[in-house]
């Protein structure tokens, strides 16, 4: 008897397949190919259960609703400011929309990324006029951020939008890389979260580009490794740079940092795990290991373009993953 074709059987349900990051060995690996496996479903994790499927009509009283209480902003605010998030959806009710704020924020981001074909309904997003200067996000605390939003990505399945987008998963974001960071607002937090989502995705012309680095150089420029117990905080260059923290042969975390004394003394005192650790986990710093690249480029090359490069080939447990951008 001839093997089932699943690939077949799916087309013939009217069901779609969508690649996943490559499947690895270990717990680790197991969390991440099932966190994977969440956000390939079609449907966005974020108010599960609804799922209003709206019209032309419907999407062009969301797009009213937020030209009514966005005063010029951008649309991606309503990831990052709460204020304009609870205004727009407190218009939207009073218009007659029922659904989540989760799924009507998703709304007016598709309208937005499908412009041509909702303009040629009548239907458009007006510029965005208002320019804000953002609060810059810590740079100490800066893997404070990436590593609440990996948590609830293995928990969750969550992505980036989904997490900001929600006003539980929101939430519980905030709360988690507070308990670390509570000086940090919450825009900082979001913001920092969509840093991370912008710059973790790669373009087609990213690729070659990150592909034709001799990766030789920036493991020449890393200093050798020392364990986390055997650590001189002080001795740690008080500059920009990239941090690379390893437990034996398995990449933890991967960053550039504008300060990488700090960050080092985090990881040092052990604070900077305790987001991540649990009792399938517990981070020992005579086997986990740190080393540094300083400087803002290495043979010519940024050090933002490295960081992608390391985390792209490497894979590293708590860095929010590398993902490819539709050309």
């Amino acid at each position: 008897m001839a093997e089932l074709n699943q690939y077949a059987i799916s087309k013939i349900l009217g069901s779609t397949m969508k690649p996943i990051s490559n499947v690895r060995f270990g717990s680790f690996g197991l969390l991440a190919t099932t966190a994977e496996s969440i956000l390939a479903k079609e449907e966005p994790l974020a108010d599960q259960g609804s799922d209003p499927n709206f019209s032309y009509h419907e999407d062009a009283l969301v797009v009213q609703a937020f030209e009514d209480v966005r005063a010029r902003t951008a649309p991606d605010a309503l990831l990052w400011d709460k204020k304009l998030a609870k205004a727009f959806v407190k218009r939207c009710r009073e218009l007659g929309l029922k659904a989540p704020q989760a799924y009507l924020a998703r709304r007016v981001l598709h309208v937005r990324k499908n412009s041509p074909r909702y303009q040629e309904r009548g239907i458009r997003i007006s510029p965005t006029t208002k320019s804000e200067a953002h609060p810059s996000v810590v740079q100490e605390f800066a893997h404070v951020i990436e590593f609440a939003l990996v948590r609830l990505r293995y928990k969750y399945g969550a992505s980036i939008d989904d997490i900001l987008l929600d006003p539980a998963l929101g939430e519980e974001f905030e709360k988690l890389a507070n308990g670390l960071a509570p000086s940090l607002s919450s825009q900082q937090l979001r913001l920092g979260a969509l840093y991370i989502r912008k710059t973790r995705y790669l373009k087609k012309t990213d690729i070659q580009k990150i592909q034709a680095l001799d990766v030789s150089n920036i493991e020449q420029a890393l200093t050798p490794p020392v364990t986390l117990d055997e650590l001189e905080v002080d001795a740690v260059p008080a500059s920009s740079g990239l941090i690379e923290v390893r437990e034996k042969e398995r990449y933890l975390y991967i960053a550039l940092n504008t300060d990488l004394r700090p960050a080092a003394g985090q990881f040092k005192s052990g604070r900077a795990f305790e987001l991540i650790s649990n009792g399938f986990w517990k981070p020992d710093p005579g086997i986990i290991t740190i080393q540094f690249a300083t400087g803002s480029s290495i043979a010519g090359t940024s050090i933002s373009t490295w960081e992608r490069r390391l985390i792209h080939d490497l894979e590293p447990v708590f860095n929010w993953p590398m993902q490819k951008k539709a050309s």
